[in-house]
C-alpha cells in the first residue's frame, strides 16, 4: 500500500485539481464546507439524528455532487452533444 502512495503521480494530481477558474480543489473545498454547515446546524437545533439510510443518502449524495464537480467539464460536453 506505501509502495503504490510513493509511485503516485502527484503532480499530475496537482495540475488537475489546481485547472479550472476558480480551481477544482477550491469548488470540492466549498462544496463539502456546505455540506459539514448544515450537519453542524443540525446538530446545533437537536434535530433528531438521522437514520443509518438517511446517513447513506446523505453521503451518496456528498459522493455524486463530488463526482460532479471534478467531471464537470467531461459532463458538460457530454450534455451539449446530446442536446
Amino acid at each position: 500500500m506505501l509502495e503504490l502512495i510513493q509511485r503516485t503521480r502527484w503532480d499530475q494530481a496537482y495540475h488537475f485539481l489546481a485547472s479550472g477558474e476558480p480551481p477544482m480543489i477550491a469548488k470540492l473545498l466549498a462544496l463539502n464546507t456546505i455540506f459539514f454547515i448544515f450537519i453542524l446546524i443540525r446538530r446545533a437545533k437537536g434535530v433528531r439524528p438521522l437514520s443509518q439510510q438517511g446517513i447513506i443518502q446523505v453521503q451518496g449524495l456528498l459522493l455524486m455532487a463530488n463526482f460532479l464537480v471534478l467531471f464537470q467539464s467531461g459532463i458538460t460536453q457530454f450534455i451539449g452533444r446530446h442536446i
